[in-house]
């Protein structure tokens, strides 16, 4: 089942990218615990991202990015506060 441009779910219940199959996920429950993460400042984000963040929050931000581990196709992108483990909640249903 085609999930987005990057992921589908294979028969066996595994999410995997769609440009390589690499397994990112064991489950719909858990569809990105194998993808590489990448931290960096929020100002990476680029232009979109133009005043410091502490000007708006007392949490640092970074830009958390989602790899494929196969191909390194980019598979998300968040600007999220830096304490938190992930700003989104993935799963599916």
């Amino acid at each position: 089942m085609i999930i987005d441009t990057n992921l589908e779910r294979a028969d066996s219940g595994e999410i995997c990218c769609r440009h390589c199959a690499a397994v990112l996920g064991p489950s719909p429950r858990e569809p990105m615990t194998s993808a590489l993460v990448n931290v960096s400042a929020a100002r990476c984000a680029g232009p979109g991202i133009k005043s410091d963040p502490a000007l708006f929050t007392d949490r640092a931000m970074v830009l958390r990015q989602l790899f494929c581990p196969g191909c390194l196709a980019l598979l998300a992108t968040e600007v999220v506060p830096e304490d938190e483990p992930s700003y989104r909640k993935w799963a599916l249903k």
